[in-house]
């Protein structure tokens, strides 16, 4: 027998009321309930302006997100310019699992101005390594980014020293590369074109 719609009652009779519906399916009676329910003009509407609201919140949510984020490298920067690197290295701290790259790469260079202060020499070691995975995570999520690329170079450097002369030398076309990358990335970057100047 071929699917039809009849009403609940079985007769042949249809009724205006659609919540009366059921799907004839070989001679059983199911009943059949649409996926979509059907709504109202006002239900349609109110459904948009919550849509609406939500999202808006979303919005304010993601702004102030960002907003704080500029606020946290704001201060940072602050902080590196008064070199209170241990402070910095503090404050981004909490920030070290994030992926924004604007936060790793300050926290490595925290960490590499903080190797270079008086410290024991497995601290120093320490401060370097970590540096430098955070600085290898900061060049994976962006490799556009000259600061980045800058850092790496260096942090790349430091820790071949660890491994030896022989290491280090091996490193140094690396990042020869990197600082060269760091250049064509921000061609007025002084701390760049003065590493490249000393080598």
């Amino acid at each position: 027998m071929k699917d039809e719609l009849r009403p609940k009652g079985g007769s042949k009779e249809i009724g205006p009321d659609p919540g009366q519906w059921a799907l004839w399916v070989n001679g059983m009676d199911r009943n059949y309930r649409p996926f979509i329910m059907p709504v109202t003009w006002l239900s349609f509407i109110a459904s948009l302006q919550v849509t609406s609201v939500k999202d808006l919140g979303d919005t304010e949510k993601i702004l102030s997100v960002k907003e704080a984020t500029e606020n946290l490298i704001t201060e940072a920067d602050d902080l590196f310019s008064e070199n209170k690197y241990k402070e910095l290295y503090e404050l981004l701290y909490p920030y070290k699992e994030s992926n924004d790259v604007e936060i790793l790469w300050r926290l490595s260079r925290a960490l590499h101005h903080m190797s270079k202060q008086q410290c024991h020499n497995e601290e120093k070691k320490r401060y370097v390594f970590e540096g430098y995975d955070l600085i290898v995570k900061a060049l994976q999520l962006n490799d556009s980014h000259y600061a980045v690329h800058k850092w790496y170079a260096i942090f790349l450097d430091t820790r071949a020293a660890y491994d030896g002369i022989k290491a280090r030398v091996t490193q140094l076309p690396n990042v020869k590369n990197h600082l060269l990358q760091a250049v064509e990335l921000n061609p007025k970057d002084a701390t760049t074109l003065y590493i490249l100047g000393y080598w």
